[in-house]
């Protein structure tokens, strides 16, 4: 199912025609009207708009999505955030999102939404409180030091990020950690134009207070060479000085001492006036500084002896020979060697800075050991870049980016085409691009030796350098498909397209060393936090590792993190290179719609299945759904059956609608899982109602006394009585409105009902009509159950509910009854022009007052033999008079604008009422003849199954998932039982309302045989007489018993579950 939609379709495997070209197309309709979502089976498309779309991302819309089926509302990031959340809880299954797309695709802005609706949806105790605060301020802590402007994004992830959140059992967050990949460290020392440095340089330099501005020194930004190459001081769209009370804010909920925070704007400061330093050259070749008062700063920032600091810049210790014949050199160096090493102590400051960030933020979220596997993981990183000149960054970037994107291929194409196989499915298979050749030829070890491992090779070297690693490269993978050299570049045919490489300082960036001067430096500084960034041994002859090493070997932790998770995807599409909102570059999108594989996605997704589960757990999760598998206890026959039982039950319609493979379940469409969840739910709910209704029985029986006695003192002598009428009991709810999920739909879904039942409606011509009644908290509901009028739904929903009248409780002056023994009362409007009077007839009278009365206590009752009302809007008032006849009818005639009433047994009847004795002691007896029913013998939930899986108990009940009425799955599902709609036979109207004229069925209350029944009592459908117990007090329907009316059978009741 799929929402039909003016601009193109919601799910783009509806499309007539599946090409390159018709989802280009369908994704601009939708853009050109601001909508930015679009499904491909589960996988969601995102287009940035380059703009805040009003309503798209508001309170109401978030909650519009929570709760609610994937297949219920429109394509949104919300949809798929709700998505992982339920599953995760029901599935007890570790979710991740990976998040994908080119730099400035929108990647960033998913993440975070993902994380507001978690935080949004989850507890909202003190200690959850404060794990959701952290993991919301996260994000601007970690964006103001990993982001920065690029010509492609004006709010760049320049580092990858994999946040993981902690869950309890009841989808509360209890701790989370963050695992960081490749900072572009070289950003600090070096932007080209139109570029920014990272966010937080310039958030401090222009939104520090004075005082601190003083203590650090603080100049403009174009004063400092570090961030002023790009000539770009400010961001469209960002505002810094708001941006950096954002970041102290995040600071302080992450649990960052003022300590902590000074030395950090204090490194800062001190990498800043690093960046000033400059060098003078002798005749010897020898680099001096050139500006000692710049030195100086920066020893003072740095709080180490500017002494130290001048050795440690023009001079790297050489090392010579082994043990005690070792001799030690301070070789000096050039100035070029002398700018390379400040440019690198730069770097390493910031890198390890940002590390230390990290890790801070993990201590203050809190990893907790021995939780469960509820765990959602959110992958943001950097997507696929292409600039003009391309250097060993874009190498690591545009390397992970096909690390992820064969994830994706694997897992969504791939492997799910081995595993139709696996298990005996008929399949069609489909070609796609595998990019694990262009994985393999940048991570291969051995036949042939990937680019980073030949990068590494030539690094160990000491005469290596990047033209000698170009040439291994070239003689390498000479005739490679997707590899050729150019010069002094070589090309590498990613998924994404060809990309040119830059080989200069490939090598010195692979390395990645830091002299052992610059790390002494660190080590000896009076900062409270840099020397613990640096705990290197300097003595030590380990040979360090290289970036190369480095990304290879975390990106493998991140992907096998990834398959122990269920996988979703956003796959993000920049419509333009202009950064625009409102243009839609055809030709831009179209690369990115091929080079994703976005058409193969969708002919995977048309030719296969939505959902597979192996049998055991399928069986497991949705016996409920099925007689046939419920409450039988336990199941006999094997899982497969028993699952192939349960969609057979739901008269599946369509070609194939499920498969049954070797070990798993393999079902088509995905809302007939949405259809079996929400199934599941409402019997649950329906079970978990009855069991709290029967062991509630005591309580229910004081509240009776106490409506009771209300209601027959306010009557007392007032009133002629019915015989019928005076001893009966309250139930309050007559027609089972409260598992009438299609009703309560109608009603609102939060409104508490105290009593509901079928009533005659009496009409200005004194004609009566069947209607539906009901008293909530706040006001009198009037529904009609009609013929439904929608030609979309008629045929499976003949039936449909629809609200007369719903009069507020203060808008209701006086309620009115005769004085004789009728069932007639009038319900009076004061707002007669928004609405009409009511007369009413119900043989249960008196609990609506003593209900009236609980729920309204002004609410005035008057007794008359006259009638006066407004029964149509606008309309004269017509007088309705009752008059005594000893030959009426039992139930009085209505004929005309007169009601004649036989006699009945005295105004000062009095029903026998006995106050209930306060329970004593809260054990009770069980399995005695005639005695309570037994407690459940295990934990599980109501009818017999397996224990429930489902996550937290729903709260107020469950939702409405506005779906087809009565809960009747869009493919021909089992209507569910309570008499919605959806379920009523095809012609008259459902059970659940007696014939015209003819008391509900809940006024029927004889034994089998005798006055009101003309045989046993009907059993629900495919259940045994006598599996339920009796309903107590506050139930409609009066259940068959295995003893007859009269009590229970020897040994007691048996439970559902028991």
């Amino acid at each position: 199912m799929t929402f039909p939609s003016k601009h193109g379709v919601d799910d783009m495997v509806m499309l007539s025609s599946v090409s390159n070209s018709n989802i280009n197309s369908n994704l601009e309709k939708r853009f050109e009207k601001d909508i930015i979502y679009t499904y491909i089976g589960h996988v969601l498309i995102s287009v940035n708009p380059f703009r805040m779309i009003p309503g798209l991302y508001d309170e109401q819309t978030l909650f519009d999505y929570r709760g609610k089926f994937r297949f219920e509302m429109p394509p949104h990031v919300y949809a798929t955030a709700d998505d992982m959340y339920r599953s995760m809880l029901s599935n007890e299954e570790a979710q991740c999102v990976i998040i994908s797309g080119e730099s400035g695709a929108g990647k960033t802005e998913a993440s975070k939404k993902i994380l507001q609706y978690i935080a949004c949806v989850s507890g909202r105790a003190a200690d959850v409180a404060r794990v959701k605060d952290m993991i919301l301020d996260s994000n601007p802590l970690l964006e103001a030091f990993g982001n920065a402007k690029t010509i492609r994004n004006n709010n760049s992830s320049r580092f990858g990020k994999y946040m993981e959140i902690q869950f309890d059992r009841s989808g509360d967050p209890k701790g989370g950690r963050i695992t960081n990949y490749l900072l572009e460290k070289s950003r600090v020392t070096f932007q080209t134009p139109s570029e920014r440095c990272f966010h937080v340089f310039y958030q401090l330099l222009k939104g520090a207070s004075a005082q601190l501005k003083d203590e650090l020194r603080l100049q403009s930004p174009d004063y400092y060479f570090y961030i002023n190459q790009g000539g770009c001081y400010d961001v469209d769209g960002i505002n810094d000085v708001e941006e950096y009370n954002d970041t102290i804010q995040a600071m302080n909920t992450l649990q960052f001492s003022a300590t902590e925070q000074q030395e950090i704007w204090r490194l800062l400061s001190s990498i800043l006036w690093l960046g000033n330093i400059d060098y003078v050259e002798d005749d010897s070749d020898k680099a001096d500084v050139a500006n000692g008062d710049t030195l100086e700063m920066f020893a003072y920032m740095f709080q180490s002896d500017p002494m130290t600091v001048r050795s440690a810049l023009l001079s790297r210790t050489i090392t010579t020979g082994a043990a005690r014949r070792g001799s030690t050199y301070a070789v000096p160096l050039n100035k070029a060697d002398a700018y390379v090493s400040r440019d690198a102590l730069a770097k390493a400051l910031y890198s390890r800075m940002f590390d230390y960030i990290v890790r801070r933020v993990n201590e203050s979220l809190g990893w907790v050991s021995g939780l469960g596997p509820e765990v959602i993981g959110v992958l943001d990183i950097y997507g696929f870049e292409i600039f003009e000149e391309n250097g060993f960054e874009q190498l690591c970037i545009n390397y992970v980016n096909e690390k992820l994107q064969q994830i994706f291929i694997n897992l969504t194409l791939k492997e799910e085409q081995e595993e139709y196989a696996r298990e005996g499915i008929e399949w069609e298979p489909i070609n796609f691009f595998n990019n694990k050749i262009c994985c393999d030829l940048i991570e291969s070890r051995r036949n042939p030796i990937g680019i980073f491992t030949l990068l590494d090779d030539t690094c160990n070297f000491p005469q290596g350098t990047d033209e000698k690693f170009l040439q291994k490269s070239q003689e390498q993978h000479a005739g490679h498909n997707h590899f050729s050299g150019r010069g002094d570049t070589f090309v590498i045919k990613h998924y994404a397209g060809d990309v040119e490489y830059s080989i200069h300082g490939m090598l010195g960036k692979n390395r990645d060393t830091l002299f052992n001067d610059l790390i002494d430096l660190c080590q000896c500084t009076n900062s409270t936090i840099i020397p613990s960034m640096f705990p290197e041994d300097t003595r030590s002859k380990k040979r360090p590792t290289t970036a190369s090493f480095k990304i290879r070997e975390s990106i493998g932790i991140l992907v096998d993190a990834l398959s122990l998770c269920h996988p979703h995807y956003i796959r993000c599409i920049k419509p333009n290179d202009k950064k625009a909102a409102k243009n839609f570059n055809t030709n831009r999108v179209l690369h990115q719609v091929k080079y994703l594989g976005l058409e193969e996605n969708v002919k995977v997704r048309r030719a296969g299945y939505a959902y597979r589960q192996v049998y055991d757990k399928f069986l497991y999760r949705y016996a409920i759904c099925c007689d046939k598998t419920w409450p039988v206890d336990p199941w006999v026959g094997r899982f497969k059956e028993g699952t192939i039982a349960i969609l057979e039950s739901l008269g599946l319609q369509g070609k194939k609608p499920f498969s049954a493979g070797n070990s798993k379940v393999f079902i088509r469409a995905p809302e007939t899982i949405f259809n079996l969840e929400e199934l599941r739910e409402r019997k649950t709910y329906i079970y978990a109602v009855r069991i709290q209704r029967f062991f509630l029985k005591q309580a229910r029986e004081a509240i009776n006394y106490r409506l009771k006695k209300s209601a027959n003192d306010v009557v007392r002598g007032k009133k002629d009585r019915r015989r019928l009428s005076l001893e009966r009991s309250y139930f309050g709810d007559y027609i089972n409105y409260s598992e009438n999920f299609t009703l309560k739909a109608v009603v609102g879904k939060d409104i508490k009902v105290h009593f509901a039942d079928v009533v005659n409606r009496v009409d200005r011509k004194g004609k009566k009509a069947r209607r539906i009644f009901l008293i909530t908290d706040m006001d009198i509901v009037v529904v009609m159950l009609g013929k439904n009028k929608d030609k979309a739904t008629r045929r499976a929903n003949p039936f449909a509910y629809t609200i007369v009248q719903r009069i507020p409780l203060q808008n209701i002056p006086q309620i009115t009854f005769s004085t004789l023994a009728d069932n007639f009362f009038h319900i009076k409007n004061s707002d007669t022009m928004a609405g009409w009077d009511f007369i009413l007839e119900n043989p249960k009278k008196v609990e609506i007052i003593s209900t009236l009365l609980t729920v309204f206590p002004n609410m005035s009752i008057n007794f008359s033999d006259s009638f006066s009302a407004v029964l149509k809007r606008r309309k004269k008032p017509i007088t309705f008079t009752f008059m005594p006849n000893p030959s009426a009818p039992e139930d009085g005639l209505l004929k005309g604008k007169r009601i004649t009433v036989p006699p009945g047994i005295g105004k000062d009847a009095y029903p026998t009422l006995r106050e209930p004795e306060q329970a004593t002691h809260t054990r009770t007896e069980y399995n005695r003849p005639g005695g309570n029913n037994p407690p459940p013998s295990r934990a599980g939930p109501p009818g017999g199954g397996p224990p429930s899986r489902g996550g937290p108990p729903p709260r107020g009940g469950p939702p409405s998932r506005g779906g087809p009425p009565g809960g009747v799955p869009a493919r021909g599902g089992p209507p569910s039982r309570g008499g919605p709609p959806g379920g009523a036979p095809a012609r008259g109207p459902p059970s659940g309302i007696p014939a015209r004229g003819g008391p509900p069925p809940s006024a029927q209350r004889g034994p089998p045989g005798g006055p009101g029944r003309s045989g046993p009592p009907p059993t629900s459908p495919g259940r045994t007489p006598g599996r339920l117990p009796p309903r107590p007090s506050g139930s409609g329907r009066q259940l068959p018993t295995p003893g007859g009316a009269g009590g229970p059978p020897p040994g007691g009741f048996r439970l559902p579950f028991a």
